[in-house]
């Protein structure tokens, strides 16, 4: 068929579509963003007992309600997802209280999608107890698949078996229900949760970080239309490392009850302010198949950083990739009046630096400094991890150095990705 032929062809049919009031199929979908499905992801509230861990499980809740209905064409919150350690080490009352925290929280319009974890819902009584916790809880068994609005859901617990994380026989059911779900369409995205992350994947999943397994990951590569939310690592889900798209799209989904990090060579930093608030995802769907995750701040409701999904069954388009994520990236910068602070206390200085500033709306990750000796040698060098994980990162940082007069004081600012700002010095 000529080009030509193609060309009146569509025309005709952009003709009839407008004259019937339909969309034109052949103009470009960005339009408003009308979710037609919304759900909250989350991991790791750990609920230990009636206090402060069923306190921020209550307030991730609630705020995801109040995003909800901010929204006038569509308020709706179709699902809560929990993505393991539900309980932090599989007492009963402590699965009693997660359900208390549900019952009390969760309003009709609402279904509950949770599956159990290996370590901390089977450390004090097995997996068996775990997972027959979640099926009474949910109703949906404690592997998983359901459909919500048309939207496929599939989740995975721990393995019913002691020894292992996840049996062959769960390998068999998931290719089933993917299949099911593509064969259903294959262009919408399919939601995917297990609490560990896939190795080599999102922010904690590396083998130095040894948050990730292997599992299933030759069973989602086949499937690029996979949007698929793990926990465990507690890295934070605003961190531009914890959405990775290659074969398909992952998603860290950071924690309720504590942040964890790695800075260089060392794995499982807890800064001072990791147990502050917490972190869970707000996720919409519109008609078209695009996917808007927005990161919340559970305490306060605010919005941490938001990805938006063209079209999650093409990797073509994918804009996530480890590649594009650092291409996109830029370093911080000091405002060029910025000065450093410097205060003798007992032979020792204390020093306050005013924060940098991000150049790509992305997150400091932290501030390195060093002290230098006449010389210029490096005599210490030390860090501080930014809580870029809360709503109002560090407007200053503060800190001591045991140095001598003459000394230099240096300090940059950096990004996820080791880019550097532009160095503030002083001289003691």
């Amino acid at each position: 068929m000529s080009k030509a032929i193609i060309s009146i062809i569509m025309a005709i049919i952009t003709v009839i579509s407008s004259f019937l009031g339909f969309d034109n199929p052949f103009e470009e979908k960005e339009k408003e963003f009308v979710p037609v499905v919304r759900f909250m992801v989350c991991s790791d509230t750990h609920i230990s007992g009636r206090n402060v861990s069923q306190e921020k499980m209550a307030s991730a809740i609630n705020n995801a309600y109040a995003i909800a209905q901010q929204n006038e064409n569509y308020s709706v919150l179709d699902a809560l997802m929990f993505v393991g350690d539900l309980t932090d080490n599989g007492e009963p009352e402590q699965f009693e209280i997660f359900k208390e925290t549900i019952d009390t929280n969760m309003q009709d319009e609402t279904k509950l999608l949770a599956i159990a974890a290996k370590n901390h819902d089977s450390w004090t009584y097995g997996k068996q107890s775990a997972l027959s916790y979640v099926n009474d809880m949910t109703g949906n068994g404690s592997d998983f698949h359901v459909v919500i609005n048309g939207f496929h859901f599939i989740g995975l617990s721990t393995s019913k078996k002691d020894g292992q994380r996840y049996g062959l026989y769960q390998r068999t059911w998931l290719r089933k229900q993917l299949k099911e779900a593509a064969n259903d369409d294959p262009n919408k995205p399919i939601f995917v949760c297990q609490h560990e992350h896939i190795r080599n994947t999102v922010y904690g999943s590396s083998n130095f970080e040894g948050w990730g397994v292997t599992d299933f990951k030759d069973i989602y590569k086949q499937y690029p239309q996979i949007v698929h939310f793990s926990g465990h690592s507690h890295y934070p889900n605003n961190d531009p490392r914890s959405i990775y798209q290659k074969d398909y799209t992952a998603v860290g989904t950071g924690a309720i009850n504590y942040m964890e990090l790695t800075v260089d060579s060392d794995r499982s930093i807890h800064p001072d302010t990791c147990a502050q608030s917490g972190q869970a995802w707000i996720v919409e769907v519109d008609r078209y198949n695009r996917v808007q995750l927005k990161s919340y701040d559970i305490t306060d409701g605010e919005i941490l950083c938001q990805y938006l999904i063209k079209n999650p069954s093409d990797k073509s388009t994918f804009e996530y990739t480890e590649e594009k994520n650092e291409a996109s990236s830029s370093a911080p910068a000091f405002d060029s009046d910025c000065t450093m602070k410097v205060e003798n206390a007992d032979g020792k200085y204390n020093v306050t630096v005013p924060a940098a500033k991000s150049t790509d709306g992305k997150i400091i990750f932290l501030y390195r400094i060093y002290v230098l000796n006449e010389k210029g040698k490096t005599v210490s060098s030390d860090y501080i991890v930014n809580n870029y994980w809360l709503p109002n990162p560090y407007s200053e940082v503060s800190f001591t150095v045991d140095a001598k007069t003459g000394y230099t004081v240096r300090v940059v600012a950096e990004n996820a990705y080791g880019m550097q700002s532009e160095c503030l010095e002083a001289v003691i």
